[in-house]
């Protein structure tokens, strides 16, 4: 899916250094997108599937993501993992805008900010923050929605300063080669591309269907989803797999033959195979690390 470029309405463009906000809705938006700000975005209640940069994931309530300058993203729930007739938002989020510029231009007056430059570079392959620091900056982002003034502003300077100490527990996300390709017209067939596969990757969704959802024939499609991907459209359908297989294996009742299948592999030989060309360990060594 082709990101679009997003301009932010709700005050990032204003005199403000930064504006915070809370999100509750039924589900997140589809939209595979990317913005010239920073953002810092806290998953209060929700789980799918994110991509950020090249990266395919599962995600889940609690994590805790930085978002360089200009990465796609996006945040998916299917339709079984809203609430349907339940009264209360599914998607519930916590998000703090900035423009990087314009911060380290305020910053420089008071001092050197090249600790700060430098997380804001590497934060352009997308960071998941984790452990104390994780726990630090969910805080601070709760109290900076009732901060006004200075302190609100005190408030960002402490998130930034734990993000970008050297002790901070994070790991970075788009691989180190990512560079985003994508133009403003292919955000609607990439979107379209994006929910059909998150929506049926547990079947076996084949190149001519994919080519007719985004109405190219299967040369024009291939070179068109590797050119914005950096990867083939089974490379992706497979990273999707893999990590919905990663949720599942949290759940050590399932076994690993039943997540095999239900990831929509035909056998569980390629599903330990492509478990360990993406994850770097089998599924069994994976459950072992996370349950232990």
């Amino acid at each position: 899916m082709k990101p679009i470029l997003a301009v932010l309405s709700d005050g990032v463009q204003s005199e403000d250094l930064f504006v915070a906000k809370e999100v509750r809705l039924p589900f997140f938006s589809n939209e595979f997108h990317f913005h010239e700000e920073c953002q810092l975005v806290h998953i209060v209640k929700s789980s799918g599937k994110r991509i950020i940069g090249d990266l395919v994931d599962y995600f889940e309530s609690g994590e805790l993501i930085f978002l360089g300058s200009n990465i796609p993203h996006v945040w998916h729930n299917t339709q079984e993992q809203t609430n349907g007739d339940e009264p209360e938002p599914y998607a519930h989020s916590l998000s703090i805008y900035f423009n990087p510029s314009k911060l380290l231009l305020h910053l420089s007056a008071f001092g050197n900010v090249r600790k700060i430059e430098s997380f804001l570079n590497k934060a352009q392959r997308g960071v998941e923050l984790k452990g104390r620091s994780r726990d630090m900056v969910v805080k601070l982002m709760y109290q900076i929605l009732q901060q006004e003034g200075l302190q609100k502003i005190i408030t960002l300077l402490d998130i930034l300063n734990i993000m970008s100490s050297s002790d901070t527990e994070y790991d970075l996300l788009a691989s180190i080669n990512y560079i985003n390709y994508y133009q403003y017209n292919d955000s609607k067939r990439m979107d379209q591309v994006f929910k059909y596969i998150f929506d049926n990757f547990r079947e076996d969704i084949s190149l001519n269907t994919i080519a007719d959802v985004a109405n190219m024939n299967t040369f024009a499609f291939c070179r068109f989803f590797k050119a914005r991907t950096q990867k083939s459209f089974t490379q992706f359908v497979n990273e999707t797999r893999i990590g919905y297989a990663c949720k599942l294996l949290g759940h050590k009742e399932t076994s690993i033959t039943d997540i095999a299948y239900e990831c929509g592999f035909n056998n569980v030989s390629n599903f330990n195979r492509f478990f360990k060309v993406i994850k770097k360990v089998s599924p069994r060594e994976y459950r072992n690390q996370i349950l232990s």
